[in-house]
């Protein structure tokens, strides 16, 4: 079976004097069934330059525990792995499971809340201008195609059903999504892109989970984050991140990205994804369905209002908040 999805951020972020507007995406496609895609059905090629541009960077997945804990306080009571010899079939098990939740994943919609929250700072000694908002929407994960062959696409619409993003956008704020997706790394047709390491065991509440690392290989991921800076061309960027996965199903519980490092030419300091995964089972659907339950996101770049010499901070907090789950139809009536 033939799954491609993706994901789209967007963010647009108002100053004195000063419009700065960024778009990421992630896109991708994927053969399931452990195989690869071909050339006609890969994503579009690593940028020229990115083996250089991340030439040195260190992923954090090979610090030394202790101090991969202060990057990622989420990991706060691990029991670091004594070997890598699990890991293949934690892969192995795992990406089995990500096939399987995009071979399920149907026709959704649920409730969305999330809090807003725009910082500004025109100094590090200065005191941050704080403005916030809370929202509510109907966010859609919808499928089209086949069975063999399908786009799976992330929405979110007002109570009219317009565009619901444009609306927040226009008052500054950044709007972020695409969070049901973010399991695809650890899909099978993209593991060859990535660099997994067997962090170690942890407790989550009631589970039991094994914790991987991972971090994508500069010019070999095809998998990207896109950014689209006041110029208008487009900055790809790669991620690292953590997998908390239960040790019962090696289903994903909870996951965190990050940039595999700083976008300095684009303004880009830093973008943190936490997501953490709910079992949801619908009356129509036989597997149940693993999906956001509630998602922070933490953006931070640097902008100026036309004078180069005078930069300053701008940082975003979003937490949304999924509930109530359902199939999604749309209802046809002819009149006459």
């Amino acid at each position: 079976m033939r799954v491609r999805w993706g994901r789209k951020r967007v963010a647009c972020v108002k100053g004195r004097g000063v419009l700065a507007c960024v778009a990421f995406a992630v896109l991708g496609h994927a053969v399931l069934a452990a195989q690869r895609p071909s050339p006609s059905q890969a994503s579009e090629p690593p940028a020229e330059g990115e083996q250089s541009r991340y030439a040195g960077v260190l992923p954090y997945i090979d610090e030394p525990p202790k101090q991969l804990i202060k990057r990622v306080p989420q990991l706060k009571g691990l029991v670091p792995a004594e070997s890598q010899q699990e890991l293949p079939s934690i892969l192995r098990n795992t990406g089995e499971r990500v096939d399987e939740f995009f071979s399920h994943v149907t026709d959704l919609m649920a409730r969305e809340e999330i809090n807003l929250t725009r910082l500004r700072q025109e100094l590090p000694s200065s005191r941050p201008e704080i403005s916030g908002e809370r929202v509510r929407d109907s966010y859609l994960i919808l499928r089209h195609g086949s069975k063999t062959s399908a786009d799976i696409l992330e929405y979110r619409t007002d109570p009219k059903g317009d565009n619901f993003d444009q609306t927040v956008v226009k008052k500054g704020y950044v709007v972020t999504s695409g969070f049901a997706l973010d399991c695809n790394y650890f899909a099978t047709g993209f593991q060859n892109e990535s660099s997994f390491r067997y962090l170690g065991d942890q407790r989550l509440g009631e589970q039991d989970t094994y914790v991987v690392g991972f971090s994508q290989i500069p010019g070999k991921a095809t998998l990207s984050v896109r950014m689209r800076g006041r110029g208008g061309a487009p900055a790809q960027m790669l991620v690292q991140g953590v997998a908390w996965i239960d040790k019962g199903n090696f289903q994903i519980v909870r996951m965190r990205t990050d940039l595999l490092a700083p976008r300095w030419d684009v303004g880009l300091n830093q973008q943190t994804t936490e997501v953490t995964l709910s079992k949801v089972k619908l009356a129509d659907i036989a597997a149940p369905l693993w999906l956001p339950s509630t998602v922070k996101v933490y953006v931070e770049f640097n902008t100026h209002n036309g004078n180069v010499d005078e930069f300053f901070e701008l940082s975003y907090r979003n937490e949304h908040r999924y509930s109530d789950y359902q199939r999604y139809r749309v209802k046809t009536q002819v009149l006459p």
